[in-house]
């Protein structure tokens, strides 16, 4: 999503300035020409108007949105289409020999009682003025600039439906959102009516050496600060979306930690269940009653959510959870082996269901006996807590960032919320193939872009372990791309602003150097 702001944002403020280019070109082409005219009156119109107009691509490129300045520019942009609109209007068309033709007259009042903006319908009305003195004269040069002004007015009057961009609509608004495909086709024709009028005047250019020198150097000189321009903000973009990336991987891995110190923590609870003198005691007396008491109270203020305690050959003499379950065997439970051999052991284990999964810590721990077997492992404890969203929620408070917990590839604990508020995602499948080949396959963190529930995210994923090592779940932590853009628009902004003003401030340096090869060419 950071390349399309760049290359958006980019395309707008190149398009911008290239059109105050040719505005400026064929406003300096009409100022030449006033120096050499009798009526130098309607050239000056022309060339303060195509100056407005160009003074408002100028702005317009530098992306500030304050109403006040759009306010401002909006009327010197009608200003100086009118100043154009004018001058056309007072010269007489030049008619063929024989025919005689009044100025052209438009129907002006009209104008105010319309409901489009004003400043398509200036640029409507001028592109027809062009097409009357094609048609009705002999100047046929000037459809050229009747077909640029033309496109530049639809161009304009597109520009109306982005006020009915907070349409309840989904479609709709994203069809007329910034960056949409209206966007896209609106500055579309703004692009092939600079283009034509650009290329209209530089016919006329092409004949004056001086103009041309002047104009080439500026344009010269337009290439390289939009180059610069381009390389800077894409590297700038490029390290943003690499520093929130590198940021993202540390962010997962303090998770994983949390996660790390969330098995200890298990662990120590476990070991304190099993050096408990009276649950050893109920233990050796076989006392299954006192010792699902005793249990059922470790279970409540450890606030665990499963307490187990076996014997030396797994099998289960209380289960806290549920005291109807036992004399099951859990031998088999990796976890439990290591602990009857007298290892403390942790995992992280999956539980697949139905209506709910679930992802659980759970440790075991041997129980040692006193006395005479002092030192023997005489049962084991496990105890385990599901990692649900209140681990999760603490992540996000913590950090800000959006977090998940998998199982295998469903997400079982996560602080994405369905659109009713309350209700939590969860269940849902990990559809990004680079994930699940990375992290669920191979066993590898995994940093990027990705499309998270039908939002862009950069994302960092870390795979869970059980206690052989196999993979059971991972880990997410990721942020919304929308929010870097706000980041990375300011600074485009500020680029933006730095290069508009030395690619103007490059005018006066041109307007010299031509005017010294004009004078050692004539000498």
């Amino acid at each position: 999503m950071l390349l399309q702001l760049l290359f958006s944002n980019t395309a707008l403020f190149a398009l911008n300035i290239i059109a105050a280019f040719v505005f400026f070109s064929t406003g300096i082409l009409y100022f030449d020409s006033a120096q050499i005219s009798k009526n130098k009156r309607t050239p000056l119109l022309r060339c303060v108007g195509f100056f407005c107009l160009a003074a408002v691509s100028a702005l317009a490129s530098i992306s500030i949105e304050s109403p006040a300045l759009a306010l401002i520019a909006q009327i010197v942009k009608i200003s100086g289409l009118g100043l154009i609109l004018f001058s056309l209007t007072e010269e007489p068309i030049l008619s063929a020999p024989g025919k005689k033709h009044a100025a052209v007259a438009l129907p002006i009042p009209a104008l105010f009682q319309s409901l489009v903006p004003l400043s398509g319908v200036l640029m409507a009305l001028t592109a027809l003025t062009y097409f009357r003195k094609v048609e009705e004269g002999l100047e046929k040069q000037l459809k050229p600039a009747g077909v640029a002004f033309l496109l530049l007015s639809v161009s304009e009057l597109l520009r109306m439906a982005f006020f009915w961009s907070d349409t309840t609509s989904v479609y709709w608004s994203r069809f007329l959102a910034k960056f949409g495909p209206l966007w896209y086709i609106q500055h579309l024709f703004e692009f092939l009516g600079v283009v034509v009028l650009g290329a209209w005047v530089w016919g006329y250019i092409r004949f004056r050496v001086k103009l041309q020198v002047f104009v080439m150097t500026i344009g010269m000189s337009l290439v390289f600060f939009l180059t610069t321009t381009v390389f800077f903000t894409f590297m700038l973009l490029r390290n943003l979306e690499n520093d929130a990336l590198q940021h993202l991987k540390t962010d997962v891995k303090v998770l994983d930690y949390a996660v790390e110190s969330l098995k200890e923590r298990t662990a120590a609870q476990a070991k304190t269940v099993a050096q408990d003198s009276g649950v050893q005691t109920a233990f050796n007396k076989k006392d299954k009653k006192g010792l699902a008491t005793l249990a059922a109270g470790y279970l409540s203020s450890q606030r665990a959510s499963t307490l187990v305690i076996a014997s030396t050959i797994g099998e289960v003499m209380v289960r806290a959870e549920d005291t109807s379950r036992t004399n099951d065997n859990v031998s088999t439970d990796p976890i439990i082996a290591a602990a009857l051999k007298g290892q403390e052991a942790a995992t992280i284990e999956y539980v697949p269901g139905i209506a709910v999964s679930e992802i659980t810590v759970k440790a075991a721990v041997p129980m040692l006996g006193s006395g005479k077997a002092a030192g023997k492992v005489i049962g084991v404890v496990e105890t385990g807590f599901v990692v649900d969203s209140t681990f999760v929620d603490g992540v996000k408070s913590v950090t800000g960032l959006d977090a998940a917990v998998f199982g295998k590839d469903k997400r079982v604990a996560t602080t994405f919320l369905a659109p009713d508020g309350k209700s939590r995602f969860v269940g849902t499948i990990e559809t990004n193939t680079n994930v699940v080949q990375n992290v669920l396959e191979k066993g590898e963190v995994y940093i990027g872009a990705a499309t998270v529930l039908n939002q862009p995210f950069y994302t960092a994923y870390a795979p869970l372990k059980a206690y052989d090592g196999s993979i059971t779940g991972m880990l997410f932590v990721g942020k919304l791309q929308t929010s870097l853009i706000d980041t990375a628009k300011r600074s485009i902004d500020l680029t933006f602003l730095g290069s508009a003003a030395l690619i103007m401030l490059s005018v006066i340096p041109a307007f010299f150097f031509a005017r010294f090869l004009q004078e050692h060419a004539e000498a």
